[in-house]
């Protein structure tokens, strides 16, 4: 008889932190804004390495809260 798999443990696993696929887990991407091509900090996971739930790294510009220097 085969293993058996316990349901729990591989929805824990499943739903565990995750490398953030943006950066690959570096957490830096290169950015291109401005013009010149840079290394930053990944706006998805903050520079963690690991997926963020519920983070919208778009969402401060539609919002309009960017500095236009920044």
């Amino acid at each position: 008889m085969a293993d058996e798999v316990d349901d729990d443990e591989v929805a824990a696993a499943a739903h565990g932190p995750r490398e953030c696929m943006p950066c690959r887990g570096t957490g830096k991407v290169i950015s291109a804004l401005g013009g010149e091509q840079s290394m930053v900090m990944c706006p998805w996971c903050g520079g963690s390495g690991e997926r963020q739930p519920d983070v919208d790294a778009q969402a401060k510009w539609l919002d309009g809260a960017v500095d236009d220097d920044a």
